[in-house]
């Protein structure tokens, strides 16, 4: 770089102190590591950065990801230059990598039993794949969590119901546990990052549609009668034939290509699909918005969001955005203080609502959000409460004795408001009626956690440990060494870490969010 006086490489050992954070001495084969400069520094992004033989998978100015591919002693290789451009110099240290590529599957990532919705196949992706090509029929995917509230709406009030079953005809269907290590392959080949993902693909697996979060029935009948008609255009083929086209034209197609792409956690390629296309402006704005993110680019993050509240008033994340806005300008975020209480009230009866992924309750939790950020404490409290009925109605409609998608919800927005003894009250029900289950423990250990009664949340967190597999297994696990530690028992929390971190299994593609729950875990570690 011109004008930066290079300094020779330096060993992490002989410098006098370390540029870069977070540096594991110790991995698992295939776990993605993070690194991040100390504050001053950026990482020099035209140098050359190197995780063992292969190149680093993503560096910007501060942040340097990379997949530790190979077992051994693995050198990392990261080039740091302070912000004043005074100077630069690599950063090298070496991570102990544990794991060989045929080893067994660990015990932690098999998924426990799980009851779905009838004509479901449940973590049988080959008998899926197989039957759909038997019968030429289009595959119906729902990725989902045992901990996740809409997935767990979607199975309890919207696969039984012949609105669903009828639209469903024709379809295989099947369901793939996000936490157990069996999806893998498919997250990482669709790139699935939110929860409930749903998709719908040809019977050559071609990915012809998607929708991530909550569809009521006939929301979700919708979705299932245009995948049909998309049939002959796999969502790739779409993207080849905007790519072909001019800037400005095509754009309903631009405008399914960018938000596929979005849902991908791809950015940058929803920008180029949307192009200039007026129809793909939405689109455009907010891949926008995560690049800037993404790059620190705090002017581009606040020309977006503006730009998305000013001409969107009327879409159903105007408060989530308004939300962003206020944090970065407020001044402008809170001129759309009334903006945002006409959104909620307007969207939260809208039966619409559910084609966005969303339900009332999730409106009001995001209006509860906002005046937390404008430091209106007793309203938001408010808002929290509107937020606890809302999905208590949802959970009136449920099928189960005792909902359980919904009933999660209520529970934390009940604390939120400050009612915790109606939300102990309820999880108490919930933990009685699911006693060998990660989710409703975990989430009583955490409200517990933050209340500082510590030995009860003790107490959940290791139910949570115990129940929990694969992904929500590290979770829990996490949890368990906080409420350790806060407890004063750092050498046991230590060594429940170690353990866990000795037990763990990476997934190859660095997208499944496996590793952020790894990296998680060593940054407890380290803080030990």
């Amino acid at each position: 770089m011109i004008g930066l006086v290079l300094l020779a490489a330096v060993s992490a050992s002989a410098a006098e102190g370390s540029l870069v954070l977070s540096r594991p001495a110790k991995a698992v084969l295939n776990e993605r590591i993070e690194l991040k400069p100390i504050a001053g520094h950026h990482f020099n992004v035209e140098a050359p950065q190197k995780c063992g033989k292969n190149k680093a998978d993503e560096v910007t100015p501060r942040v340097f990801r990379c997949r530790l591919a190979s077992s051994g002693e693995v050198e990392v290789v990261a080039s740091v230059c302070d912000d004043a451009k005074t100077f630069c110099r690599q950063e090298r240290f070496t991570v102990s990598v544990a794991g060989k590529k045929k080893d067994a599957q660990r015990t932690k990532v098999e998924p426990k039993p799980h009851a779905f919705a009838p004509g479901f196949l449940v973590n049988e992706p080959g008998k899926a794949v197989t039957f759909a090509r038997r019968a030429h029929e289009p595959i119906f995917v729902h990725f989902y969590g045992i901990w996740c509230p809409p997935c767990n709406m979607l199975e309890e009030g919207v696969y039984p119901t012949e609105t669903f079953q009828k639209a469903a005809e024709g379809f295989q269907l099947l369901a793939l546990d996000a936490d157990a290590e069996l999806s893998w392959d498919w997250k990482a080949r669709f790139k699935v990052g939110g929860y409930p993902t749903l998709l719908v693909l040809d019977e050559r697996g071609q990915e012809v549609s998607r929708a991530v979060g909550y569809r009521s029935p006939e929301a979700l009948a919708a979705f299932l009668a245009e995948s049909r008609r998309l049939l002959d255009e796999p969502i790739e083929v779409a993207a080849l034939a905007v790519a072909k086209a001019g800037p400005e034209e095509d754009g309903p197609r631009r405008a399914r290509v960018a938000r596929w792409r979005l849902e991908r956690g791809e950015p940058a390629e929803a920008l180029a699909a949307a192009a200039k296309a007026p129809a793909a402006r939405r689109e455009s704005l907010l891949a926008a918005k995560e690049i800037a993110s993404k790059s620190d680019d705090a002017a581009g993050l606040l020309s977006a969001l503006t730009a998305l509240t000013s001409e969107y008033p009327d879409d159903a994340e105007f408060t989530d955005w308004a939300s962003d806005l206020l944090e970065r300008d407020r001044p402008t975020g809170e001129a759309l203080w009334g903006a945002v209480r006409a959104s909620v009230a307007r969207w939260a009866v809208d039966p619409k609502l559910s084609e966005h992924g969303l339900v009332p309750g999730d409106m009001f939790a995001s209006e509860a959000s906002f005046l937390e950020t404008l430091g209106k404490e007793d309203l938001a409290k408010n808002a929290w409460s509107h937020a606890a009925e809302a999905y208590g109605a949802d959970a009136k409609a449920s099928k189960l004795k005792l909902a359980r998608g919904a009933n999660l919800e209520r529970a934390y927005c009940l604390a939120k408001a400050g009612r915790l003894d109606e939300a102990r009250k309820l999880y108490d029900s919930l933990v009685g009626a699911y006693p060998d289950e990660f989710t409703f423990q975990y989430g009583y250990a955490r409200l517990l956690f933050e209340q500082k009664e510590l030995p009860a949340a003790l107490i959940s967190a290791r139910a949570a440990v115990k129940a929990g597999y694969g992904d929500n297994w590290l979770r829990a696990v996490a949890l368990e060494a906080k409420v350790l530690k806060a407890m004063g028992l750092k050498e046991e929390a230590a060594k429940s870490l170690d353990a866990a971190l000795a037990e763990a299994a990476a997934p190859k593609s660095a997208a499944v969010r496996t590793h952020r729950y790894l990296a998680e875990l060593r940054r407890l570690r380290a803080d030990l």
